[in-house]
């Protein structure tokens, strides 16, 4: 069981930074680039934001999206330059430096982000919990979340963001509790049945497992993680048959 189990976690590579699979949007047309607020008082303020800095904004955006991270950060600082309270702009910069791995420089962006918003910018909190994370400070980064949480209670990221960290920091249970409340809150949500499935996985659960890659590969079938997800799903039904058929040892039986 317990060699399964390695082989189930060598194969099982899927799980990725939360944040990277759900705060790259579309780039803005309009001068609105917020995509949420939870303050019907910001929506004066966007119209306050110029369109020499939205200009660089949304082509900053869109370089996010097509993977070139160190070219968007230059666009979003051109940004900045024209519109300094753009706390989206240092939000964006974040994840640029989540992708460029340079967590120290992702948290200092996400912290400005938040001064600027005054506190009031819910993906600001959820990037700065995956940047603490990836610095081991997992209760700074679990706080982190949960403030972002208690500004938009309904965001099935950030309860996807709490999961991811609550893993690492092997809260297991909790992780559980988090990830199945993302998917509560967004059943369409195809990256929370992977981070189920790592979760079940460290539990020794298989048959938890090949349900959670069930939902995912309906949700998501041709999507970048669906043929790692199709082999781990073969290795665990495989596991779970071995263990059906295995024949029980019954205390006492002298062996034939």
């Amino acid at each position: 069981m317990v060699r399964s189990r390695m082989i189930l976690s060598c194969l099982f590579t899927l799980l990725t930074l939360p944040l990277l699979c759900c705060a790259q949007a579309e780039p803005q047309t309009s001068a609105a680039p917020l995509p949420r607020s939870t303050d019907s008082e910001i929506s004066a303020r966007e119209l306050r934001i110029p369109g020499k800095a939205l200009r660089p904004f949304n082509q900053g955006t869109k370089l996010l999206a097509e993977e070139n991270s160190a070219a968007s950060i230059r666009e979003f600082q051109r940004a900045i330059k024209v519109f300094p309270d753009f706390y989206e702009a240092y939000y964006k910069i974040g994840i640029a430096e989540l992708n460029l791995q340079h967590h120290g420089e992702a948290q200092a962006a996400f912290e400005k982000s938040i001064e600027l918003s005054h506190g009031r910018y819910p993906p600001a909190d959820f990037g700065l919990g995956v940047a603490l994370c990836l610095q081991q400070q997992f209760a700074d980064a679990e706080s982190a979340i949960r403030r972002g949480l208690d500004l938009d209670p309904a965001e099935a990221e950030g309860y996807f963001t709490l999961a991811w960290v609550l893993f690492n920091a092997a809260r297991v249970p909790d992780a559980e509790k988090s990830a199945r409340q993302a998917i509560l809150l967004r059943a369409d949500f195809a990256d929370a049945y992977l981070l189920l499935g790592q979760i079940h996985l460290r539990q020794g659960n298989t048959s938890a497992l090949v349900s959670d890659l069930d939902a995912y590969l309906q949700l998501d079938p041709s999507g970048p993680h669906s043929t790692e997800a199709i082999g781990v799903r073969a290795q665990a039904q495989q596991l779970l048959a071995k263990q059906r058929t295995a024949v029980p040892v019954v205390a006492g039986t002298p062996n034939p």
